[in-house]
């Protein structure tokens, strides 16, 4: 894990039914950076229980304040460390070695962007790690905790939707167009929501559309002309059609329209 051993104070007892039951904080490591955002990696022994706690502090972030138990698996020189939030398994953390220094990657819940954290040697000197295992067993007990911990179709309903609508914001910038988005929600489950970052599927049409208007200004007067709107919805095939002004931008689970079919598409059919 990278994390270096302090030593312990006297850590009250776990409740039985606590994730983090039979095992004790052992290891911490403070990250930070300019900006003075934090995140505080615990170690937890038994080892082979591959579990630590991730503290998050001034990230800007619904994460502030929070303790989190995760799962830890180490691949290439990575150590990633998965969470629960929302109902889904989330990477919020990851830190890699790069060639003798330490790169902590912090991406927020809608993993729109990532931040860089370096190893802060003064606050893991101070840092008390029985006291974040403590915080971690009071949050815990919260209700609100808790309620922030399941699945929540309406979060990442509305996490799409603002991936799409700054998609489409810069589309229409891109081809002076007056384009709108839409999603068939009622063509998704809460398992497909919960496995597949959904926003992220849905770009891809407006995407393609954007590098076209970049190329020349015929492309950007057929998409002024000849579209209205553009809808994402999930289907048993990936696929893109144009019925009269509509892009309809069909996904799957497991697989979506590649940007240089969608680039062919349009170009043959605007």
């Amino acid at each position: 894990m990278g994390v270096v051993a302090l030593s312990l104070g006297c850590s009250r007892g776990v409740r039985p039914d606590s994730a983090v039951a039979g095992t004790k904080p052992v290891s911490g490591k403070v990250y930070s950076n300019e900006a003075g955002e934090r995140v505080t990696l615990i170690g937890l022994e038994p080892g082979d229980s591959h579990k630590a706690l991730v503290a998050f502090d001034n990230t800007k972030s619904e994460l502030d304040g929070q303790v989190l138990v995760a799962s830890v698996n180490s691949e290439r020189g990575k150590t990633h460390y998965w969470t629960q939030w929302r109902g889904r398994s989330q990477r919020f953390v990851s830190v890699e070695n790069r060639g003798g220094y330490e790169d902590l990657i912090f991406s927020d819940v809608n993993h729109t962007g990532y931040t860089h954290l370096k190893p802060d040697t003064g606050k893991t000197g101070a840092l008390k790690v029985e006291k974040i295992f403590e915080r971690y067993q009071d949050l815990e007990g919260d209700k609100k905790y808790q309620g922030m911990l399941v699945f929540d179709r309406k979060f990442w309903a509305n996490q799409a939707e603002v991936q799409l609508a700054e998609a489409l914001a810069e589309t229409n910038k891109a081809c002076g167009s007056k384009l709108t988005s839409t999603v068939a929600w009622d063509s998704i489950t809460d398992a497909q929501i919960n496995d597949i970052s959904f926003g992220s599927y849905c770009v891809g049409a407006l995407e393609s559309l954007q590098k076209l208007c970049a190329r020349s200004d015929e492309a950007k007067r057929a998409v002024q002309e000849k579209l209205q709107t553009v809808e994402c919805r999930m289907d048993a095939q990936q696929a893109l059609k144009l019925e009269a002004r509509k892009v309809i931008w069909s996904v799957t689970e497991r697989d979506t329209v590649q940007p240089d079919a969608a680039t062919t598409f349009f170009t043959d059919n605007l």
